[in-house]
């Protein structure tokens, strides 16, 4: 999964916005570049149904880092979880707002 994810780039009406992996074999960084501002993402290989989760800040420290960035987390997450799930359409994206992680899994087995 992770390996195939390669710099997207959507233009919207709003702004430019692009999306890449650097892969450091289970673990690495997800960039969210808008304009001139980046946002970092660590990711780690999960376990069981989890493939993937993504620790994007410490939420007390997240405004701090990424004052750019306060008003529109919500927005940006859900970008990030969306090029994520896009990349594996068979998982599924969950976003976790008390911890500031995205869990990419799978179907669970029936």
């Amino acid at each position: 999964m992770l390996g195939s994810i390669a710099s997207h780039s959507m233009k919207t009406s709003a702004d430019d916005w692009s999306f890449e992996c650097k892969p450091f074999g289970r673990d690495g960084y997800f960039f969210y570049h808008e304009g001139s501002r980046e946002l970092p993402f660590y990711w780690e290989m999960g376990g069981g149904d989890v493939v993937v989760i993504v620790r994007i800040d410490e939420p007390d420290k997240f405004g701090l880092r990424f004052p750019w960035a306060v008003e529109r987390r919500r927005e940006i997450f859900e970008r990030v979880a969306q090029e994520l799930i896009r990349k594996s359409p068979d998982c599924t994206a969950e976003i976790d707002d008390q911890r500031f992680c995205i869990y990419v899994k799978r179907p669970a087995a029936s």
